[in-house]
């Protein structure tokens, strides 16, 4: 039976009820995909954004923090959730047949919203991403468990969850959930601009994503958003048993904020593989410095 992207999107934790904002988020990321396919005119992260905001329009939240806008948008007084929300993410990428994404976030929303963004991405009660290409993947966490769902084009609805597991790479790069505790070397590195596939192919074939702090067009800026992007990605990560990390043994989660957009590098894997980039990084800077840390280097904290 398909999940109904217009009517049904639970996950397993109980309060606050994420079911029916996850649901919105579904439908929205639903035609988002097929507005992508069909062309739609104007810019795509422009046609998202209003697909997501007709989508959100019933939504019991109480604000919901744009990455375009410098506070939250206040919502519905006295709601249980803020969102935090990227309705396209890497949509530079999209000409050139590359995949592109939605993340968000959805926290308790506290005595005051405003401040429920800026607390540490462990007080989130449900977080995921979409990722558009060949197949329009949707990906959920409420911090226990890490499920993916595909949708179907023709129907609109997504597919029955898949649980996702983090494994380890095998010395040739493929996974491999049997090697006896040595330390399994990566063939692979991804950097992609969209953060979402990036973390989708973690999810399902292990290795390492990293987005350091001067890669990007923001490259002054450096990273990604903490809120909008690295928390949630890091919730779904840890979920599947991987480890979502600053670069600096900093676990994404615990990072609290007081800049609703602040940037922060990012490093997300399997255990075995975050803790060797780690060492390999440590082990740099105590022979003098490592480039991927100097003022101007890739993964500037």
């Amino acid at each position: 039976m398909l999940l109904s992207a217009r009517t049904e999107a639970t996950l397993p934790r109980r309060e606050p009820a994420v079911g029916p904002v996850v649901a919105a988020i579904a439908a929205a990321a639903a035609a988002t995909a097929g507005a992508l396919a069909d062309a739609v005119p104007g810019h795509p992260e422009g046609v998202a954004r209003r697909l997501f905001a007709e989508a959100l329009g019933g939504a019991d939240v109480a604000a919901i923090a744009w990455p375009d806008r410098e506070e939250p948008e206040p919502r519905r007084r006295g709601a249980a959730l803020v969102l935090a929300l990227t309705p396209l993410e890497g949509a530079d990428d999209l000409n050139g047949g590359m995949p592109a994404g939605t993340i968000f976030s959805l926290r308790p929303a506290g005595t005051d919203p405003a401040d429920a963004f800026r607390a540490s991405g462990r007080t989130q009660v449900a977080a995921g991403f979409v990722t558009y290409g060949p197949r329009t993947l949707l990906t959920l966490t409420d911090g226990t468990a890490t499920t993916t769902r595909i949708l179907d084009p023709r129907s609109g609805a997504f597919r029955p969850p898949v649980s996702l597991c983090i494994r380890e790479t095998s010395p040739r790069g493929g996974p491999d959930a049997t090697r006896r505790g040595e330390a399994a070397p990566t063939d692979w590195t991804s950097s992609l601009a969209s953060l979402s596939a990036g973390a989708q192919r973690v999810l399902t074939h292990g290795g390492l994503h990293l987005r350091p702090a001067d890669i990007g067009h923001d490259r002054d800026a450096g990273g990604v958003r903490l809120v909008h992007a690295a928390a949630p990605v890091a919730l779904a990560i840890e979920a599947a048993g991987g480890t979502a990390t600053d670069g600096r043994g900093r676990a994404i989660l615990d990072l609290a904020t007081d800049d609703l957009h602040r940037r922060t590098p990012l490093a997300v894997g399997s255990p075995r593989e975050v803790a060797s980039l780690l060492r390999r990084l440590d082990a740099a800077r105590d022979a003098g410095g490592s480039p991927l840390f100097a003022p101007r280097g890739l993964l500037r904290a």
